[in-house]
């Protein structure tokens, strides 16, 4: 009894004394206590020793942290398993997920692109093309989808290679009209291909500066916001939704 309570009390100092030199961000109560010291996981016995962290561990508190929307924590685990296991396509998988729960598509796309190239599972490949669905990137979604459909006995892929190439063919006439300035046709093949996407902040802004060519003020005004929602600091976003209000006659929403 008496040696228990030592054990514990020894932990708990370790503890505390890390959480006076503000080394502590984390630290679940546990009979097995885990803290980071610095920029790295530490796993604290109840007899007050410190342990390595394994990456089988680190993935599992990643695990816990995401389940908890702890989605910074997550990352940091995640990051020091690859630091360990760099070749383990499971860790970059695993930061996939984290960064996709969090919207960071981009940095989501370029952990599964390791994972894939470590392990090439037809699997990640259908959720790579549909990630690159999401940022437009309809060409390369194409690719991926026909490569996870090697066999042609994958459903999901075979219905993404089709999807991709229906986007990839719209943003080409997009492209085209664009570039001939026939507005009209570049609003209508944009927002066919915008169907299949999530985060493309590009492709938005050519739809609105075609709206605005058009004299669909309210489309620009709409359409520009919808970009600033998510990326606040997009400067020819507010430079043509000003200009827009100016043409609808709201100065006072232009000065803004």
């Amino acid at each position: 009894m008496i040696g228990q309570l030592g054990r514990n009390l020894a932990a708990l100092a370790l503890v505390f004394v890390l959480r006076l030199t503000n080394q502590v961000s984390l630290c679940p109560a546990a009979t097995v206590i885990f803290c980071y010291v610095g920029a790295t996981i530490i796993d604290v016995t109840e007899a007050g020793e410190e342990r390595a962290m394994t990456p089988g561990k680190l993935r599992s508190l990643g695990e816990t942290a995401m389940m908890e929307r702890k989605y910074n924590d997550a990352v940091s685990l995640y990051r020091q398993a690859i630091d360990m296991e760099p070749e383990n396509a499971r860790n970059w998988y695993q930061l996939y997920n984290v960064h996709k729960r969090m919207r960071s598509l981009n940095d989501a796309l370029t952990d599964l692109t390791k994972a894939v190239e470590l392990e090439p599972k037809p699997a990640w490949r259908v959720l790579k093309g549909k990630l690159l669905m999401n940022l437009g990137q309809c060409d390369q979604a194409a690719l991926e989808f026909s490569l996870a459909n090697k066999d042609k006995q994958s459903a999901d892929a075979s219905s993404g290679v089709k999807e991709a190439n229906e986007c990839a063919g719209l943003l080409r006439s997009a492209m085209s009209s664009y570039q001939k300035e026939d507005w009209k046709t570049t609003v209508t093949m944009l927002e066919r291909a915008l169907a299949f996407t999530l985060d493309t902040p590009d492709l938005l802004f050519l739809k609105a500066q075609s709206e605005y060519h058009t004299e669909d003020y309210y489309g620009t005004v709409s359409d520009t916001g919808k970009i600033l929602k998510n990326y606040p600091k997009h400067i020819e976003a507010y430079q043509l939704r000003g200009e827009a209000y100016v043409r609808l006659n709201e100065m006072d929403a232009a000065v803004k």
